[in-house]
């Protein structure tokens, strides 16, 4: 059972960098659509950490908080881009890749090491980050190629 926590664990770190970098993005835009849109994916994300906490907790395992030391480093890399307004479709790539990135992990990390009613509990959650690819893809043509 300690390694499907682990697994767990590092799920739930790759959510909590994924909330960082899009609360590092939506902090640096002002009122609109751009902003609606990736705060709704990072509320997405905030609930998909509590789910894997709760899941953890509730199961005898021990939550581990936090990015982890990558997350950090990530996030004081993304702050500082922010310093220098970076355009909305640099932003947004950067924040696909990630998402592309973090999700094609998880989901190789689950298959390998969990059980079945494990990755059941994260088949919403992948639906979800499946979303959110599609939902920044089309927010980038949307919203700056036309």
């Amino acid at each position: 059972m300690d390694r499907s926590f682990e697994v767990l664990n590092t799920i739930l770190q790759g959510e909590h960098m994924a909330i960082e970098q899009y609360q590092a993005c939506i902090d640096t835009l002002s009122d609109g659509p751009l902003r609606n849109h990736l705060t709704s994916i990072l509320t997405d994300h905030k609930n998909h950490a509590t789910r894997l906490a709760y899941h953890i907790q509730t199961n005898g395992g021990h939550v581990r908080e936090g990015a982890g030391v990558i997350g950090k480093i990530e996030n004081w890399k993304q702050r500082i881009l922010n310093l220098g307004k970076e355009n909305p479709e640099a932003m947004l790539d950067r924040l696909y890749n990630g998402e592309d990135k973090g999700l094609a992990r998880a989901v190789q990390y689950s298959e390998r090491n969990l059980s079945i009613a494990e990755k059941e509990l994260l088949e919403p959650i992948f639906a979800d980050e499946h979303d959110h690819l599609k939902q920044l893809q089309k927010i980038k043509e949307g919203l700056y190629f036309h």
